[in-house]
């Protein structure tokens, strides 16, 4: 395979079409590692990192797969941060995928050796990555070790909301039926789907500023450098692909609660929730979880995905944990 090193943003931007056409033929397709993702996230909190994405191409010169990475500190770690995105891995064709990986190890030891550590983060557990990186590390004088760092919690999606409705236990299905109900007494109430580009930007002020509200911790999130930007920038361009939402639950005028989402190929990602505390005994957020599931069992999504974090609500919905994980390679081979 052929390697070339993307280091500028123009570059980046000139491999939109290339590289979404990569990932949905790859096994690490999800909405993290499209081009809009990528490239919003380096607009927006790039600082002193160093692009370096690396481009391996067959010898047709087709597109075989992408490793998107930085320089941070001398250590090389995926591009997007472990706060904004659930899921990072490197693209890769399935037919050719040990073949890339060979080559990748062989061009990181050749051209990167100032390089003191290559730290993957949130790999899932599925992650073809996991499956081969340690076991050729060795060959090209790494050693490897990785770690399950957290979980995301998956709802595999029937063809019916009634079927899924069954699928929950006799308690959980009573409760929300219950909870349902309280909102649904309620007149005036209503869910708004915002889609649109230029809807979409005062919608999400809103949904940040309830964010905000929710505590201390939130708020903090939100004043870092570069966050509303970034979120702003990346839904603008999702938005242009129809792969993101955001629901509103009013009642009259008042926002109740809002669910900000992904929809990209077969899974809605459950991206964040915020609500009105004056709404709070009504569970407003329940709802919203339930009218996107149903939405999503109609639109036929196979999967929704309540992405990292074991909040109690996920569960509630049928939700099990996959697994994430974090692989660090080092120069030198292990001992063992």
């Amino acid at each position: 395979m052929k390697v070339e090193r993307i280091r500028d943003p123009e570059s980046l931007e000139e491999l939109k079409d290339s590289w979404n056409e990569l990932l949905v033929s790859s096994e690490q397709n999800c909405i993290f590692l499209t081009h809009e993702w990528i490239s919003s996230w380096w607009k927006c909190f790039s600082e002193d990192n160093s692009l370096e994405i690396l481009i391996f191409k067959d010898q047709e010169g087709s597109l075989a797969g992408i490793a998107p990475f930085l320089i941070e500190n001398k250590t090389l770690r995926f591009i997007a941060s472990q706060e904004v995105s659930d899921y990072c891995d490197v693209i890769t064709h399935k037919e050719t995928r040990e073949e890339f990986y060979q080559n990748l190890l062989s061009y990181l030891k050749k051209n990167y050796s100032d390089v003191g550590k290559i730290e993957l983060m949130n790999l899932k557990a599925s992650s073809p990555t996991l499956s081969f990186l340690p076991g050729l590390a060795p060959e090209y004088g790494y050693s490897s070790f990785y770690t399950e760092t957290e979980v995301a919690p998956l709802l595999e999606l029937p063809s019916s909301y009634e079927d899924y409705m069954k699928g929950l236990s006799k308690k959980n299905r009573h409760e929300l039926q219950r909870k349902l109900k309280r909102i649904e007494s309620l007149e005036g109430v209503k869910i708004t789907k915002v889609t649109d580009t230029r809807e979409l930007q005062p919608s999400l002020g809103k949904f940040i500023a309830l964010h905000k509200e929710g505590s201390p911790s939130k708020e903090r999130f939100w004043k870092k450098k570069g966050m509303s930007d970034f979120f702003q920038e990346v839904a603008s361009r999702l938005a242009l692909q129809k792969w993101v939402e955001l629901n509103l639950l009013f009642y009259e005028d008042r926002i109740m609660a809002a669910l900000l989402n992904f929809s990209y190929a077969d899974t809605i990602y459950f991206y964040n929730v915020s609500f009105n505390k004056d709404f709070a005994r009504y569970s407003p957020g329940l709802f919203l979880f339930n009218h996107c599931i149903k939405q999503a069992i109609q639109e036929g999504k196979r999967k929704a995905d309540f992405l990292r974090g074991r909040e109690k609500y996920k569960y509630y919905f049928g939700a099990e944990d996959s697994k994430i994980f974090r692989l660090i390679l080092t120069p030198g081979k292990s001992e063992e």
